[in-house]
């Protein structure tokens, strides 16, 4: 775990972008801070100044990644759009259109590309942020033109505000995947025992009771459907109790154990309150 050094608060620039850092105490009863969340630690905000760099593009390979022609492959932060079709798997409602407005909007090959605390994925991708040379957000615009779903993953949250307003203002507009049959949402009713789901899914639901993993809150809506969120992402969330006997969508992937569904939840911009 990197630790920050409290002196660092002095030397930031004044034209600044805000991250993610965490306070706590140290079994000597000293504050310490780190970047990356542990029990008991409190969120708090620093600044700092990111770096933006210039990079070009070799081609497109679906609507959220890119390659380049170093041969890096880029995966846009904070969003996800539907798979396209490929000898690997079947194409997803969304996700030519996706692909192809992508390749339109970068018609020319240079953007610029910046990166969060976390630059790299389980996959060994780049994790970036992506700009146009005019300085337009990618990652908003594919979110404000429907084509892609938010989808943010702490700790690189550094442009949520600015995601989540291009979801809510597509979602109101009922642009593009809104609008389409296969990102309606379901009633917890309709999921099938034993079937498997493919794809971002919209469930609505009422949240019963919580139980406490080693690692894991489990949120329980009934004995075949949970939410799960990591302990060291609960900082994000509040008081999880606040979910429990209201109506609400939460949106992500399904996953199955047996008989049962979960959905893991990163961020609270996932659950929302109907």
């Amino acid at each position: 775990m990197r630790m920050i050094l409290v002196f660092i608060a002095i030397i930031i620039p004044t034209v600044c972008y805000p991250t993610s850092v965490y306070q706590s105490q140290n079994e000597q009863g000293r504050t310490v801070f780190s970047d990356q969340p542990s029990d008991n630690a409190t969120l708090i905000s620093v600044k700092s100044k990111p770096y933006r760099y210039r990079v070009s593009l070799k081609r497109v390979i679906d609507g959220d990644t890119l390659e380049l022609q170093s041969g890096q492959v880029i995966r846009l932060l904070g969003i996800n759009t539907p798979e396209v079709q490929s000898r690997y798997r079947d194409g997803e409602a969304g996700g030519e259109q996706a692909k192809q407005w992508l390749k339109e909007m970068l018609s020319q090959p240079e953007l610029f590309i910046e990166y969060d605390q976390q630059q790299r994925d389980k996959y060994d991708r780049a994790l970036a942020h992506c700009f146009l040379p005019d300085g337009r957000y990618l990652n908003a615009m594919l979110i404000e033109q429907g084509l892609a779903s938010l989808t943010l993953i702490p700790p690189n949250l550094r442009y949520s505000d600015k995601l989540i307003a291009a979801q809510n203002k597509a979602e109101q507009a009922k642009k593009a995947l809104w609008a389409l049959s296969d990102y309606r949402v379901k009633r917890l009713s309709e999921l099938k025992t034993g079937k498997n789901y493919r794809g971002w899914q919209r469930i609505r639901l009422k949240l019963k009771s919580i139980k406490y993993g080693k690692k894991t809150v489990f949120l329980e809506a009934n004995t075949h459907f949970r939410l799960a969120i990591k302990k060291k992402d609960i900082v994000y969330f509040g008081d999880v109790k606040n979910y429990l006997n209201q109506t609400l969508e939460v949106r992500g992937w399904i996953r199955r154990q047996g008989k049962q569904f979960y959905m893991n939840v990163r961020h609270p911009s996932a659950i929302i309150s109907q």
